[in-house]
């Protein structure tokens, strides 16, 4: 009974596509024949695939590529499809996968219409699969993902594997131990709005909102505090978690949950931002407009230095979190920006990057310069040396303890756990080897800073 869907291609130099090609035909129903991994050793292969064209093959899809019109086996293949044809019209279906040139296809399917895939796989499918249905193609009754195993790959040595353990899944989430249980304002007397932001009343974290100042200060403070940019009277104050998990009342206007948390945010970032500043790090502005801090050579001791951290395993290492690049002529810096996030768990998320400066350690005003030298130092960066930056700063801004403690007035805080949210996967994989304690900083070798295709987002990690 003719029920298979031969895929005649060149191999091995297209079995990507047909193993892709093999699958989404499965998946949608149809049984797909290859010769891929069901021609097991001692078998009379040639046998084999004439009996799976000539006897069990509903449809034949030629994959027509640079590669495979060259192939011998590939053209017969191609030629026993073609005495088939004679006896079952439309047996062959011609598909292209590259621009090979539609003029110079063999004569035995020169005359038909190919289904083009070069102009996107998932196009090409989407045509093939209404060939398939105009033809009544039989189809199984039951899909099953399951069916689709035999496409994959043969397991190479060295091969990533499932393993049964346990694995340690490190993240960029710093927890929110504790934030103080109220929000205060006091309300401003008189119309001023739109208060600025001076040297003076910047020491601690506060907004705006309708006739009031708030902040996690007390309200006498925010009086004192705001006393040289507006008048203030000491006024009621706001249940947090009532805020965050509801929305309440700040002054006369109702707040939402949503729009809490937004405020909340912004007071959280403050506190950072006044944090990262005492402690000495740099501050960049990046393309977005996004604020990060970097670390300078001032806050390890020298460009280069290197500094320890207590790494997800518990072992000690040593990271540089700064350094220069003499082919390059740049200095290079860690640097951090964060977001706050009130849903479950309460947490800082911290974006990780990397600032370049000049040499009077000034961040560079060029984005296309500074761009394309993120792209040439981080192409080879993988997760671990990203992981082993962030647990290397926090170190460095925590002094080593396992808190971080924001300060927003009236002997108040919010505080941060200095280490990473870990997470803890069931199964693992079995790639993991043993991190080094000093991690060297090595430049790629290519140079990709005369690209003319630069991205001017962050390099994602």
């Amino acid at each position: 009974m003719r029920e298979a869907i031969f895929i005649s291609h060149a191999t091995p130099e297209d079995n990507n596509f047909a193993r892709w090609l093999g699958v989404k035909l499965e998946l949608a129903g149809y049984k797909a024949w290859h010769d891929l991994d069901r021609l097991k050793g001692g078998d009379y292969f040639w046998e084999k695939i004439e009996r799976a064209i000539r006897d069990d093959s509903f449809r034949f899809l030629a994959v027509v590529s640079k590669v495979s019109v060259g192939k011998s086996g590939v053209k017969d293949e191609w030629a026993v499809a073609a005495t088939v044809e004679k006896t079952f019209p439309g047996f062959v279906i011609p598909i292209r996968i590259d621009d090979y040139d539609f003029s110079l296809l063999p004569i035995a399917i020169h005359r038909k219409n190919v289904i083009d895939f070069a102009i996107g796989w998932h196009n090409g499918f989407a045509s093939l699969l209404d060939t398939l249905s105009e033809c009544k193609a039989p189809k199984l009754s039951m899909p099953d993902p399951m069916v689709v195993r035999h496409w994959l790959s043969g397991m190479k040595e060295g091969a990533v594997l499932r393993t049964e353990g346990t694995e340690k899944l490190d993240s960029t989430w710093l927890p929110i131990l504790s934030l103080p249980p109220t929000l205060e304002t006091a309300r401003i007397l008189g119309r001023d709005r739109e208060i600025k932001v001076t040297d003076a009343n910047r020491q601690i974290p506060w907004f705006e909102h309708e006739d009031r100042i708030v902040g996690f200060a007390r309200n006498s403070d925010l009086v004192e505090l705001m006393a040289k940019s507006v008048m203030l009277k000491a006024a009621a104050t706001v249940d947090l978690n009532t805020l965050l998990d509801h929305g309440a009342s700040i002054g006369d206007r109702y707040v939402s949950k949503w729009d809490g948390r937004k405020r909340v945010s912004n007071l959280v970032r403050q506190a950072w931002e006044l944090a990262m500043e005492a402690r000495g790090l740099g501050i960049h502005f990046q393309s977005s407009g996004r604020k990060v801090f970097y670390v300078t050579p001032e806050l390890t001791g020298g460009r280069g230095e290197y500094v320890s951290f207590v790494d997800v395993d518990g072992r000690t290492r040593r990271k540089a979190l700064n350094g220069r690049s003499e082919r390059k002529k740049a200095n290079w810096s860690y640097a951090v920006g964060m977001a706050p996030a009130f849903d479950n768990p309460q947490r800082i998320e911290l974006r990780s990057t990397i600032v370049f400066s000049d040499d009077d350690g000034k961040p560079m005003e060029s984005v296309a310069r500074a761009q394309s030298l993120r792209m040439s130092f981080c192409r080879s960066w993988w997760n671990d040396r990203w992981r082993g930056f962030l647990r290397a700063f926090l170190a460095l801004v925590a002094n080593g303890q396992s808190e971080l403690k924001l300060s927003v007035g009236s002997d108040r805080y919010v505080i941060i756990g200095a280490s990473p949210i870990v997470f803890t996967s069931p199964v693992g994989l079995s790639d993991l080897v043993p991190l080094i304690d000093v991690d060297p900083f090595d430049e790629p070798e290519i140079d990709f800073e005369d690209s003319d295709e630069i991205d001017h987002e962050d390099i994602p990690q």
